[in-house]
């Protein structure tokens, strides 16, 4: 048996930099655990390389797997990519009404790249490849492999919240793509929640079960990446003596960024004692930087950090240490090293690996995270919070830096027990062997 995955980027690319073509690896959970598995079992990567000089390397050989580039146009990368997957299914997805763009044009384009994916998976498989299709960009893909007579068996893992079925029914392609989606063998989420919700929106569509076996199976992390020895260690001289809370996102409006700046400010008028007694490290990785809404969005957490700052800065102390920009994972793991709190508080996510990273690199740090994090139902010991309400994140925040030791260590272990049973080879094992 040999696998074929699949997924919309790659986990490597390549760019050109003046004279020279850079190679570039696109770190991730989901990568770096796919790439894991094809490194044991052997294989094919399908994805769509997006890299500046991506073209001259349509095919690659690395170790142990093939690794093939569909190239898109400039059209289909705007249809399929901007405009569907991200100006539709993200949005709906993550409940925000408000700000899907329905546009039956760039469902067509989706559509399409959906099937130039297909035909190039087609063109791959042998007789015993399973064919493991990764996440909301390639909803379609199924469907189109079922048309041109492909019985392989298809695992499809979904990577992001699955909303309940009235939301759902608003998407006008809703039956198309759960049809599609169904046509696979095994259907996985990250939670039983998600899991219950489209075997529920199916129903609701279709009065019947779905087709595929669907299963609730969290992705994990690689814990000997993750650690506190490959931590290096960082000078902080300014912010030593203080407790440190710690923060990094990509920017999105489905991170609540805006309220956990607002919630730092509550505690500071609440707790005015804690002035000068901690630092919030608040990183945020640039993304989609020519959209409008995020140079918007960009630009009102910066000037309510500054809001925020001004307010309550002394000569010798800052609240806030804001950082825009993308950090090395060497410098990550140190943040988590240092970080007494952890505040994850996205308004909704589909898992959340950050959590995940923090607790198995950590041995002093309080985790916080919103109950809307997917990962926070297998994560019982962390603080959880409603990141709506900003008195409960300014409570935990002060309820994590006056933690006993004792207590900080018992949930502490606890949690490192979770993330180290359930890492990323125990996640791809669970998965394959489900078509085992």
């Amino acid at each position: 048996m040999n696998y074929l995955i699949v997924t919309n980027s790659c986990p490597f690319s390549h760019d050109k930099q003046g004279n020279k073509i850079v190679t570039t690896s696109n770190v991730g959970g989901v990568a770096t655990a796919l790439k894991s598995m094809l490194e044991k079992f052997g294989g094919t990567w399908i994805c769509w390389g997006r890299g500046s000089a991506d073209e001259n390397f349509c095919e690659e050989k690395y170790n142990n797997y093939t690794l093939k580039r569909i190239m898109l146009t400039r059209r289909e990368r705007q249809g399929f990519y901007e405009e569907y997957s991200n100006g539709v299914l993200w949005p709906l997805f993550h409940y925000f009404r408000d700000k899907i763009k329905f546009m039956p044009v760039s469902y067509k384009i989706y559509n399409e790249v959906n099937k130039k994916f297909a035909k190039e998976i087609s063109q791959n498989i042998e007789n015993n490849s399973v064919i493991w299709i990764n996440d909301y960009q390639l909803t379609m893909v199924p469907f189109h492999l079922r048309q041109m007579d492909i019985k392989n068996k298809i695992i499809f893992t979904w990577h992001i919240p699955w909303v309940s079925k009235e939301f759902y029914s608003i998407l006008p392609e809703g039956r198309d793509i759960i049809q599609s989606l169904s046509m696979s063998d095994v259907l996985t989420f990250h939670t039983k929640l998600y899991t219950n919700n489209f075997t529920e929106t199916y129903r609701f569509l279709f009065n019947e079960k779905p087709h595929s076996k669907v299963y609730s199976i969290p992705l994990g992390i690689d814990t000997s990446f993750f650690s506190y020895e490959r931590a290096r260690k960082i000078k902080y001289d300014g912010i030593a003596n203080k407790k440190i809370i710690f923060s990094i996102d990509r920017l999105d409006y489905t991170k609540g960024l805006i309220n956990r700046v607002l919630a730092i400010e509550r505690m500071l008028k609440k707790f005015p004692e804690l002035a000068g007694k901690f630092v919030y490290v608040m990183n945020v990785t640039p993304s989609r930087t020519n959209v409008p809404e995020y140079i918007k969005m960009k630009k009102e957490i910066e000037m309510t950090v500054g809001r925020v700052n001004g307010e309550f800065s002394t000569m010798s102390w800052t609240p806030i240490i804001y950082m825009y920009r993308k950090i090395k994972d060497s410098t990550l793991l140190s943040y988590y090293k240092i970080a007494d709190v952890a505040l994850i508080t996205p308004l909704i996510d589909g898992l959340n690996l950050v959590s995940k990273e923090f607790i198995s690199v950590t041995r002093k740090g309080v985790l916080i995270i919103s109950k809307f994090a997917g990962s926070a139902c297998y994560l019982n010991d962390a603080l959880h919070v409603n990141p709506y309400n900003l008195d409960e994140i300014a409570d935990a925040i002060v309820t994590a830096i006056n933690m006993d030791e004792g207590e900080k260590y018992d949930r502490l272990q606890k949690l490192k027990m979770e993330v180290q049973k359930k890492d990323s080879t125990w996640w791809y094992k669970k998965i394959i062997s489900k078509v085992a």
